[in-house]
Order: structure tokens, then sequence, then C-alpha cells
């Protein structure tokens, strides 16, 4: 019983019921929010995909919609317009042709009638000025009619029309048999139409005479303006080969930048057209069309992107049903699994992209790579020491190589020009060098400083400066150079002259290079350099517009510079008898300075004239941009006299036209100009501010005592001493003088040459600002336009700091050897007040 008892009495473990019902409902709300959680996930990426659809569709549309407008109205807009302009050419070239062909037609009959070819077999030339009075009056609109006997044509430049060498050369061509197509002439401000034919004795036989037709050019213009409407500008313009082109009549009012032109058979002429904003108006294609095709291609995309998108989401729906274990499934197996006491770490709420970027892995994303960081780099500022402000001159850069000037500088110019050509809207520039020894070098370092602005070059190679100035105006592409010359500077000197435009830097333009060096204001790039030919486009161009009416035998010293690679030839073609003077190129000057100003650098050639009995002789400088001629007398004939000639020829055809002269030339030279009929205006010298005075101005002739000579008629208006010698030739060939009795013509006083008295840079503008401010000229009538010029009643003197050269420059005129040396002692004392160092040698 005790037994039993113990075993009734002992406390029973009571296990729980195990509790299933709880895990079974909550893996079923865990279902079904899965399944609502499912729900909105689809509805979101339907969303989404449908913006991105319609976003593609608006997208695709924008870029459908600019193509449809490049073909639909901007190209039709450019096809109209080109319409129109092509109607405008061809109404305005037709009756010009029209009228070329009946007018030549007309002389051609002329040709064949009897009495002329009896006259010109006879050479009677009564009989001959009398079919040229009766015939031209049968003529509508005719001025004039010369027949001319074959190999008698010559320069005559008296008349109503006059044959000038444009006349000359178009007779000679139809003498020839080639093509001598109608031209145009300007005489006496007023337009005149010249027509030319050959005239034989049968079909077949010799050539015995020409005819030339001159016609009043009024009508012509009227032809012109009959076909212009309100659509634009027309012009006809007279175009030759390596010739400007010359506009003859405009009409109409243009306004575009661009104008495009046809050229008229079987002439030198063109008609061009330059549109106005009215053709622009009525070319304009009506975007009516556009948007209505835009509008149904957006809407059907639109369209076409709500049906994608609800087709792809039901595919997608549609795989996952297959795919994915239904709901109940996943509760059973919740319920299987509930006695594991453990949780899963599955359900743990650790977020799997919350983990923590260790030292040793935080490289991985690149955070501390270099690379990838931008690098400011602050450049190294430049010693202002090395970029010498005394080469930095008036109107160039120029100094002692090794001492102010070296590649590195020259690399530091380059870059300078090149972005300054840039910020002016060139995209390339010319460089072209001399012959001296260091010129490769610094040209080499120029070029690869212009390249790194990203400016482009055009390498003309070893050439005169003129040729540099002349390509860019002869090239389409490019109107901007460097030339790597140091001019008439003994061989250690060097430098560069720079054009921007057709426009020579000078003054602040010049020292502007300097300033952008030291403030590093450069454009970086990489430009490009190709090479090009420009002697023979040079000699073909003198060639076509000068010619001389006799033979000529010339001496030509080049100093062992670059001129003496190109004048000898050009002088040859011209059909002069060339004596060449130191014409092989030496950079080191072994016979003498290229200065040309100098007079013991001018023995040699008076002697080498003397001794082949010459013509003429002339120097050039060391660059080719002066000149200095000599006379079979040995006589020196100063640039200022040169330019008495050149003014009286100028001035001949173009009465009252602008002279310009700078201040050292003689006061004779303004009686001259004025006596003929011209305005004489005094300037500052050098070649860049004179170069601006002649735009300015609108001078057609201009120069200085150094020797530069600027011709704008019939040439471009740079100072080129090898065309100004060619042009000079021509005048003197057509007189029956020599040259010494040509210049003994105009008036002479006792006058000095060009006095250099040595100032170092830093001290000689200081010296003339000093006597500009102080100095007492007593009754003089003092000019200071450049340095000091004073000129009283029986003479004149002037001091001024040389641009080129560590020196004082002084020139003195009188009519007297008493009145000259009175001036100079004015001078002299003057001077001496302001420095007492001053080694004055008169």
């Amino acid at each position: 019983m005790d037994d039993l008892d113990n075993k009734t009495t002992r406390p029973q473990r009571i296990l729980p019921t195990p509790q299933t019902s709880a895990p079974s409902s909550s893996v079923g709300s865990r279902a079904a929010a899965r399944a609502k959680e499912q729900a909105k996930r689809k509805a979101a990426a339907q969303q989404r995909l449908l913006f991105m659809l319609v976003g593609g569709a608006l997208l695709l549309n924008i870029l459908l919609g600019y193509y449809l407008y490049d073909v639909m109205i901007t190209k039709a807009t450019v096809e109209n317009e080109q319409k129109f302009i092509q109607q405008e050419l061809s109404i305005g070239a037709k009756p010009v042709e029209k009228y070329l062909t009946e007018y030549q037609e007309k002389l051609n009959q002329l040709s064949h009638h009897p009495a002329i070819i009896q006259a010109l077999n006879e050479k009677n030339n009564d009989a001959l000025n009398d079919l040229e009075k009766t015939l031209v009056s049968s003529i509508e609109n005719a001025i004039d009619l010369k027949i001319l006997v074959a190999g008698n044509v010559d320069v005559d430049p008296d008349g109503v029309v006059p044959i000038r060498f444009a006349e000359l050369d178009l007779l000679r061509r139809a003498e020839r048999g080639e093509k001598a197509y109608a031209e145009a002439a300007l005489i006496n401000e007023k337009w005149q139409i010249h027509f030319v034919a050959r005239v034989t004795a049968g079909q077949d036989l010799p050539l015995i005479g020409t005819l030339m037709l001159t016609l009043d050019g009024e009508p012509l213009k009227k032809i012109l303006q009959a076909s212009t409407s309100n659509l634009g500008e027309k012009k006809l313009e007279q175009k030759f080969a390596n010739s400007p082109t010359l506009t003859i009549f405009k009409t109409g009012t243009g306004g575009l930048s661009q104008s495009r032109s046809l050229a008229i058979p079987n002439s030198n002429w063109e008609v061009s057209f330059t549109g106005s904003n009215l053709l622009l108006e009525q070319a304009e294609e009506a975007p009516t069309l556009w948007m209505l095709a835009l509008g149904c291609t957006t809407a059907f995309s639109l369209f076409l992107a709500l049906v994608l998108s609800r087709f792809l989401v039901k595919v997608e729906q549609e795989a996952e049903q297959k795919l994915a274990p239904t709901i109940a499934e996943v509760a059973k197996k919740a319920t299987a699994s509930v006695a594991d006491a453990t949780p899963s770490t599955l359900f743990q709420k650790q977020d799997i992209l919350d983990i923590a970027v260790i030292d040793e892995d935080e490289n991985i994303l690149g955070l501390n790579d270099i690379r990838n960081k931008k690098q400011f780099v602050t450049p190294t500022a430049i010693d202002e020491a090395s970029v010498p402000a005394h080469i930095f001159r008036s109107y160039d850069i120029r100094g002692v190589v090794g001492k102010d000037l070296d590649a590195s500088l020259a690399e530091k110019i380059g870059h300078a020009v090149g972005s300054e050509a840039l910020d002016k809207g060139e995209q390339s520039l010319i460089v072209a060098r001399d012959g001296r020894t260091h010129s490769q070098d610094l040209t080499n370092a120029l070029i690869k400083g212009i390249l790194r602005s990203g400016c482009n070059v055009m390498n003309i190679g070893v050439v005169p400066t003129p040729l540099m100035y002349f390509a860019t105006y002869h090239f389409s592409d490019v109107r901007s150079g460097v030339m790597v010359t140091a001019s008439h500077n003994p061989a250690e000197y060097n430098g560069f002259k720079v054009v921007i435009n057709n426009n020579a830097l000078a003054d602040d333009a010049v020292t502007g290079l300097r300033t952008r060096i030291l403030a590093q204001n450069f454009h970086q790039g990489i430009g490009e350099e190709s090479f090009r030919e420009i002697i023979p486009h040079y000699i073909e161009r003198i060639f076509s517009d000068v010619a001389l009416a006799g033979d000529v035998s010339i001496v030509i010293d080049a100093g062992n510079a670059v001129t003496g690679i190109v004048a000898p030839q050009l002088f040859e073609e011209l059909g002069c008898r060339v004596t060449p003077l130191y014409c092989d190129l030496d950079g080191t000057f072994p016979n003498h300075d290229p200065d040309p100003t100098q007079e013991s650098n001018l023995f040699a050639l008076i002697e080498k004239v003397k001794e082949v009995n010459a013509d003429i002789g002339v120097a050039f400088d060391g660059d080719g941009d002066r000149l200095v001629v000599v006379t079979p007398k040995g006589d020196i004939i100063w640039p200022d006299r040169l330019l008495m000639l050149f003014a009286k020829d100028i001035l001949a055809r173009h009465p009252g036209a602008d002279v310009l002269f700078d201040v050292k030339c003689s006061r004779q030279l303004n009686q001259v100009i004025s006596g003929y009929g011209g305005r004489p205006i005094m300037w500052k010298t050098g070649h860049s501010p004179m170069k601006a005075k002649m735009v300015e101005t609108g001078a057609l002739i201009g120069g200085e005592y150094s020797g530069h000579i600027f011709i704008k008629d019939r040439w471009y208006g740079f100072d080129d001493g090898i065309y100004a010698m060619a042009r000079l030739l021509e005048i003197i060939t057509l007189r029956d003088q020599n040259i010494d009795d040509i210049f003994s013509a105009f008036p002479q006083l006792i006058i000095t040459p060009e006095i250099k008295i040595a100032v170092p840079d830093s001290v000689k503008f200081d010296v003339i600002k000093k006597l500009t401010e102080s100095g007492d000229f007593q009754n003089g009538n003092v000019t200071s336009i450049d340095g000091v010029r004073v000129d009283y009643s029986k003479g004149w003197g002037l001091v001024r700091a040389s641009n080129t050269s560590p020196a004082l420059t002084l020139r003195f005129e009188a009519e007297s050897q008493e009145a000259l040396v009175s001036i100079q002692q004015i001078f002299k004392r003057e001077l001496l007040k302001v420095d007492s160092s001053l080694a004055l040698k008169f």
C-alpha cells in the first residue's frame, strides 16, 4: 500500500499541448500580404513600362520631327532660295550676254569691210582716220573706233579713249590670235567697254590689223538695272586670273552675307547676286505639312506605346503564374517546418546592401583614384625679363638673336599670334621667312607655337615679305600671316612682321602680343601645317599687270638677301636684260648690310651700273619691301624723289587723289603733288602706320624716305619694292628720256641723307619726349606726329626715334648750305640741352 501510495502521490510533469493553429494563421496572412504586394508590383511595373514606352515614343518623335523639319522645311527653303537666286542670275546674265554677242558680231562684220581691208593693206593713215569717223557714227552707243595696222600698236595715253597698258595687252592678245573678250575700263570716272577683232586680207591669210570698238557703259548699266528686282543686289564683275575682281556696275540692295555668281559665256564677266531679307521670306517653306505629319506620327506612336505596354504586362503575368508556387503550397511548407524553433536567416531584417565598406576595400569604388579627379594646374608665371619690352616695337617685333630673341620666345610669340588670329576670326596663318642664318630655327619655333593655339599654318617657305603680303590677298582661305625677318637690320638681328585680316599690326596691337604672352592668354588646340607655292603666282600677277614699252638693262643688287630668288626672274620675264649683283642667298650678308638707305651700301651697285652701261640700277633691302634706285650717271634717286614720279603718273589718271608721305620726305614733294593736282598728306614713319593711313584716306600712292612705296593703283596697297620697281620701269619706258633727264625735271634742294645717332632703346623715346616738351626752335613750325620736325622758311630739320634700331635718326633740307648748317645748329643745341652725352656728328 505504501508503495502504491507513493506512486499515486508523486507529482506528474504535464507537457504543454502543441498549438498548431496559430502558425497556420500567420502563414496565411503573410501569403495574402505577399499576394497583395505582388499585385502592387505588377501595377507599378505596368506603369513604369508605360512611362518608358511613352518616353521612348516621344524621343523618337522628336528625332523624327527634327529629321522631317530638315527635309520638309530647311532643305525645301534652301532649294527655294537657290531657285530664286538662279532665276535672278539667269535674268541678269542673259541680257548682258546678248549685249556682248550683238556688238562683237557687229565688230566682226566690220573686220570684213572692203574699205578697211584696203586701207590697212595700203597703210593709208588718212583713209583709216576717215573710216574711223564714218563708221563709229553708225554704231549705237559707240564712243570710238580704232583701226590699227598690225604690229604698230603702242601705248597712246591721249584721246577720248587712250591706249593704256590694259588696252595694249587686249590688242596684242587679239593680234596673237588668243582669246580677247570684251573688257570694261574706267576712264575719267566713266565706264567704257572695249571690243576687239582681228582683220585679215581674207580667209587663211595673214593678219593685217586690229579693230577696237569702244562703247559708252551707261546703256549696259541700264540693262543690268532693268533685270533687277527687290529680292537682292546684282553686280556685273570682271575677273582675270590672278587679279582682284573688278566691279563694273551694281544695282539693288542685298543683305545676306553670301553671294553667288554666274559666268557669262565667252567673256571675262560674271553676274553675282546677293539676296535680301525679302528673298528669304519668300523662299521660306510653310510648316503646315510638317506639323500635320508630326501630329499624326505622335498620336500613332502614343497609341502604339499604350497597346504594347498592356501586352507586355500580360505576358509577364502569365510567365510568373507558371513559375511561382501557389499560396497553399507555401502555407503547407510553412506548417510543416513550424516545429523548427531556430529562426531562419532568410527572415532576418538585415538588408543585403547594409554592409560596411572596410578600409582595404574602399578603393574598389575608385574613391581615392587620382585619375578620376580633375587636375587644376596653375600656369608657371613667365619672367618679364624673358620677354623684353623693347623688341615689341611700333610696327613689328625685332631684336638681336641670342640676346633679345631665341626659339623659346619665338614659340611664345607664335602662340600669341595664333591666339590673336583666332580671336579675330582667322583660322589659318601664312608663315614665311627670309634668308638669315637663324630664320629657319625661329620659324620652326614660331610654327610650333601657332599650332599649339589650334590655328593652322600655311607655310610658303623662303620668300620676300611682299610675297607674304600678296599671299594674304591671292589665297581665298587666309588673310593673315607672319614674316620672319629683320628687314634691313644687320645679320645678328631677326624678328616678326604680323598681318591679321590684311592689316599690319602696329603700336598697341604689337605690344598687346607681349601682354598676351605675360598673361598667358592663349588658345589651346592642335593646328595643321600645309605647304604652298607663291612665287609663280606672284610673277604671273605682275606680268599680267605691267607691260614695258621698250628694252631695259637693269642691275639688281639683292645684298645676298631673299629678293635674289625672285627679282631677277621677274624682270627677265618682263623683258629686261638683267645683271644680278649679290643675288645669291647668304644670311651673313658678306658684301654689305641689306640697307639701301645707307649710301655706303650702294657703291658697288653704282660701279656695276657704270661698268655694264645699264639703264638703271636698283637695290632692295633685306626682305624686299624697300628699294633705292641709281642712275647711269651714278646719282642716287632717294625714295622721296621716286615718289614724285609715281605721283605725277597716278595723278594724271586720278586728279585730286591723296598722296601719302612720311615726315622724313623732302618738302619739294609737297609742292610737286600739289602742282599735279593731288592732295599731299604727311604722316608718321613706318610701314604699318603708313598702310593704315592709306586705308583711312583711300590714297592710291604713298611712300617713305626709307624706301617703302605703297601702290594701291592696280595693286593691293602694301609696301612692295619689287612691284614698285616694275611700275617705275613701265613709266620710264613710256618716255623718250633716260632716267637722269626724267628726274632732273623735278626740283631739288640741298638735303642730307639719313643721319643716325646711336642711343639705347631704353633712352631714345625719352629724349624725343623731352625735346618735344622743352625744345626752343625759335620761329619754326613744329610738327610732332612722329618725333620733332621743324619747318622754316628756307628749310627744315627732323629728329625722331628709330623704331627698328637703337638710334635717333635726323635729316635736314634747305635752300642753301648756310641755311642747312643754321638749322642743324639749332637742333644740335636743343638736343644737347636734353642729353649732353649725345655724340652728334654734325
